[in-house]
């Protein structure tokens, strides 16, 4: 069976999500390891935006 475009829509935010998360996650570490934590604190306060952000967007969408 052929997946709908909306499956595929879905499957590509996904990725592009995890793509996202996986280099946040890098620059965080790095910024750890260089002692910069300003940039660790930064990219922190982007994790917990965007999992606001994410969750509201699921809320209005009805998908959780």
């Amino acid at each position: 069976m052929a997946p709908t475009t909306d499956e595929e829509r879905r499957r590509r935010i996904g990725i592009l999500l995890v793509v996202a998360a996986l280099l946040l996650f890098a620059g965080q570490m790095v910024a750890l390891a260089l002692g910069s934590l300003e940039i660790a604190g930064l990219i922190f306060g982007v994790f917990v935006i965007g999992w606001f952000v994410l969750r509201s967007y699921q809320r209005r969408r009805g998908t959780i």
